[in-house]
């Protein structure tokens, strides 16, 4: 392990046979196969911070320096896109007979012996198959002194499971990295029964869920902690959000504090896990009440996505939000509804007309326009919207300026020729969904 800062860092290397693990959660569940190709980013941020503590004790982080995905282009050519975007390294493996079998898995195993030589010392090597004939290499990688990580969906030889140094769990992999609850109380429920789930290998106590904000709480004031028992506790929280690759849900941090830190029912007198994170200094930490409540590492984690807006949009058009969420993963074109892009259009057809104001200019007063009409766009996506209505030929300084309809025809035609560039295949089917969502054919 290296020392970067504070942290002791483990070096990983990451090995994805695509077909092997896409097909066995296909069996299961068609949605949780589309998941896993289509939003590698997610269960990457996952991996990153799986099984830390258990495996090296506390302040340590995962980095993974190198990432490969070994796919079939025939079969699963709509997946290559999202593995580019998340910095893989996509090795197409086309079929070489008529069965089908393709060279994947000798490709992983030549990457895996290099990376044993490679100048950067790997810790470890995480390889996602299900493949009982990597069994040779597990070995060969436990000769070299490194660990290995292995995901497995579906019946697994007990030989290539004894090879490993970690299975990574199925059932863990599947509910914490790929499923999604479509709402709030279907998440708040998931939460529930996770946390009262009681593990056959190992007795876990009850988990008090942090009440909602507004319920009663104890007054501060009647909080009983020592200064030792306070600091530890602090020290519990920071480290569990620096084990986390995305932030912390507070039912997570309820587990940690129930079962290491005696943490009871009353919460040392403060009523709720949420009174009680108001009572201590877990700076640089922030507090996010969104939801049911996490922990935020501003200078490592997203802030947690907004129900509101996004759930309004996938209520009203669910079709249309799944492809342009699809487009906004692989584009980075705002994830904003079409009732968002019509008000936005408006507000800046306003701005420009007549002011031929510079775009840093124009950037600054939209931001402040939305700000004040309550619509949640940020800086930075108006930014990018503004430089894809330049190369749509319809930004600042346009003559004449441009209504709201020719801006969203702009922004239309922008976005195709992002789609293309991401290998997003781009027909008359996608065409008309990109002028629903910017209401590009409502033109005046």
């Amino acid at each position: 392990m290296a020392r970067f800062q504070n942290f002791e860092e483990v070096f990983s290397a990451l090995y994805v046979d695509f077909d092997n693990i896409y097909t066995r959660l296909y069996e299961q569940d068609i949605n949780l196969a589309r998941t896993f190709g289509s939003n590698p980013q997610r269960w990457m941020r996952w991996i990153e911070g799986h099984a830390l503590r258990m495996m090296y004790g506390d302040g340590v982080r995962r980095r993974i320096l190198k990432r490969c995905c070994y796919l079939n282009p025939i079969r699963y050519h709509e997946f290559r896109p999202y593995f580019i975007r998340t910095a893989f390294q996509v090795v197409d493996c086309p079929p070489l007979t008529n069965y089908g079998k393709t060279s994947a898995d000798i490709h992983l195993v030549m990457d895996c012996m290099d990376a044993l030589a490679h100048p950067t010392r790997f810790d470890e090597i995480i390889i996602l198959s299900g493949d009982a004939d990597f069994t040779p290499l597990l070995l060969r990688i436990q000769e070299h002194a490194r660990r290995s990580l292995v995901l497995s969906v579906g019946y697994t030889s007990p030989a290539y499971a004894a090879a490993c140094s970690w299975r990574i769990r199925e059932d863990w992999f599947i509910s914490q990295a790929l499923e999604e609850p479509r709402d709030e109380s279907e998440r708040e429920e998931r939460d529930t029964k996770a946390e009262a789930h009681t593990d056959e290998r190992r007795p876990r106590a009850a988990v008090v869920v942090p009440q909602p904000t507004g319920a009663a709480t104890t007054p501060p004031s009647r909080v009983s902690l020592s200064a030792f028992k306070r600091t530890r506790i602090v020290e519990a929280i920071r480290q569990t959000a620096a084990e986390s690759a995305t932030a912390v849900p507070l039912p997570t941090v309820a587990q940690v504090l129930q079962q290491d830190h005696e943490a009871n029912g009353d919460w040392f007198g403060a009523g709720s896990l949420r009174a009680l994170l108001g009572t201590l200094d877990i700076t640089p930490l922030v507090f996010d009440a969104a939801g049911k409540g996490y922990i935020v590492d501003p200078q490592r984690h997203e802030r947690p996505e907004s129900d509101g807006p996004r759930a309004d949009f996938r209520l009203k058009h669910p079709e249309l939000y799944e492809f342009a969420l699809k487009v906004h993963r692989l584009t980075d074109l705002p994830l904003l509804s079409p009732e968002q892009y019509t008000t936005l259009f408006g507000i800046l057809a306003e701005e420009t007309v007549g002011h031929g104001l510079p775009r840093a200019t124009t950037a600054r007063n939209v931001e402040d326009r939305c700000e004040d009409e309550g619509l949640a766009v940020d800086g930075a996506d108006i930014a990018f919207i503004l430089d894809a209505l330049v190369r749509g030929g319809a930004g600042p300084g346009t003559t004449p300026p441009p209504d709201a309809g020719r801006l969203a025809q702009a922004l239309a035609g922008d976005a195709v020729e992002l789609c293309k560039l991401s290998q997003l295949d781009v027909g008359p089917r996608e065409q008309n969904f990109l002028k629903q969502w910017f209401q590009a054919g409502n033109a005046a």
